[in-house]
């Protein structure tokens, strides 16, 4: 009797260490939004900020839960993005969106989850379906796919559609986590519609820029203040140089953290700067300050 007796009360004591945990703050997470025109960013309708941002400090995290994410461009020819985030305590849940007329604007939403498995895990959905996953150049398999054979690395990512633009996305697997990505394609031809966009904006700086050095010519001193471009820490070590502002470009280059370079121009929280003589390209101002 006086073993039953405590075992029933040591199963007591479980059972209420679990109902207390139950109802434990389930902690707070981290989100990133990366978008290619600023905009106005609402978590359950109120305002948190303008995108790009990165509520990533630990002042600043979100606590955990399911949300109504809205992101309005400063664009208001382009329809505002609306969609359901799931953000969970200790990680990072990351949104890029790409705000460009009609059918071929696009985005993607990168969710991590913490699993009981040690082996990493993908989960890939898209819209439209069917779509091809291709990693590290070798095709995986269609949309909807799951994958737990990945090492804990990063790798390369492309989702591919006949008629719509291909993504491509670098992730990192992370064991004990699960990897979660959600991408909306944009139809065939957003790369050069985005291009297009950005040549006109530039050729249009050109101008501007002409005709304040027609009006006047800078003096000595003037010319002498150059601004200088310092690259701050990154989760990754380095920093992806792009030909436009916004990740949808290319990759040109990389640069290390404490590198300088000569500051050109800033559009839409991306800088541009000279890598060298002849070639320059656009960095996000998350990582970098003007001196």
């Amino acid at each position: 009797m006086f073993l039953l007796a405590v075992i029933l009360i040591c199963a007591g004591l479980f059972l209420f260490v679990k109902i207390i945990d139950s109802f434990k703050t389930p902690g707070k997470g981290a989100l990133q939004i990366k978008t290619n025109i600023a905009g106005t960013v609402f978590l359950n309708g109120t305002e948190i900020g303008t995108a790009p941002l990165c509520k990533c400090n630990e002042s600043d995290t979100i606590p955990a839960g399911i949300y109504d994410l809205r992101i309005e461009p400063e664009d208001k020819t382009l329809s505002a993005f609306s969609t359901k985030i799931s953000i969970n305590g200790g990680v990072l849940t990351a949104v890029e969106r790409t705000f460009l007329p009609g059918a071929f604007a696009s985005a993607s939403i990168l969710t991590l989850e913490k699993i009981n498995s040690e082996n990493p895990e993908l989960v890939i959905t898209s819209l439209p379906d069917n779509a091809i996953i291709t990693i590290d150049s070798v095709s995986r398999g269609a949309t909807p796919y799951k994958a737990t054979d990945l090492s804990e690395s990063e790798h390369e990512l492309k989702i591919n559609k006949e008629g719509f633009q291909e993504k491509t996305i670098q992730i990192k697997m992370i064991k004990n986590h699960r990897l979660i990505i959600e991408a909306y394609l944009g139809t065939q031809g957003a790369n050069e519609k985005l291009e297009q966009i950005s040549n006109q904006e530039a050729t249009s700086s050109a101008r501007l820029n002409e005709e304040k050095d027609d009006e006047e010519e800078p003096t000595e001193d003037e010319a002498a203040k150059i601004q200088i471009t310092t690259i701050l820490t990154t989760p990754n070590g380095f920093l992806r140089v792009r030909s436009g502002p916004g990740t949808s470009f290319s990759e040109v280059t990389r640069v290390d953290t404490g590198d300088e370079f000569e500051f050109i121009s800033e559009r839409n929280a991306w800088y541009q700067i000279r890598i060298d003589e002849n070639t320059t390209g656009w960095i996000s101002s998350q990582f970098a300050e003007i001196n």
